[in-house]
């Protein structure tokens, strides 16, 4: 739940700030982007969360969760006073996506169950469309550039790795 109302919060918020506060001295951009980069935070922890669940017993996933929180901790601390670019963000949710998708298909590997390699292949494409925006890849540079091609991608993406969470938590799937 956390991981998609998170990544749901930022897109809005990121959004917001793309249609309307690009003046980085305005107050809307001050107060949104931090806030949108935190809550890509929130979503890197809770994919931290979700591979250790997948992956190892409770009190193991316990001490993951705990070092990711601090990560987290020191994520929000850089980007609140010492940068704020989208590069910290990816920086912070890279290792995270990494993680998840190796929960995925690990758990893909030892079960033989579809909705795991279905997550795997969603995680696979969030990283291809952070690459492709980096790259600032688009198909029209006014009508769908970078960040609406990204977009698009993420929205695959998501729904593939909403699949998997949906079909391994109505099977109670997680490992602990």
């Amino acid at each position: 739940m956390a991981f998609f109302s998170s990544i749901s919060i930022a897109a809005a918020a990121g959004g917001t700030v793309h249609g309307f506060f690009l003046d980085e001295s305005s107050l809307g951009y001050r107060i949104l982007w931090p806030f949108t980069l935190i809550v890509i935070g929130i979503t890197s922890l809770s994919g931290v969360y979700i591979g250790a669940a997948l992956l190892f017993s409770r009190p193991k996933a316990n001490y993951i969760n705990r070092v990711a929180l601090a990560f987290f901790l020191a994520y929000s601390s850089i980007v609140l006073f010492i940068r704020g670019d989208f590069r910290i963000a990816i920086l912070d949710y890279l290792p995270a996506l990494i993680f998840l998708g190796g929960a995925f298909l690990l758990a893909h590997l030892r079960q033989r169950k579809q909705a795991f390699l279905i997550g795997f292949l969603g995680v696979c494409t969030m990283l291809l469309s952070a690459a492709a925006q980096q790259a600032k890849l688009g198909v029209d540079p006014r009508y769908f550039d970078h960040n609406a091609l990204y977009h698009v991608l993420q929205a695959i993406a998501l729904f593939m790795v909403f699949i998997a969470a949906r079909e391994t938590s109505k099977a109670g799937e997680f490992i602990n």
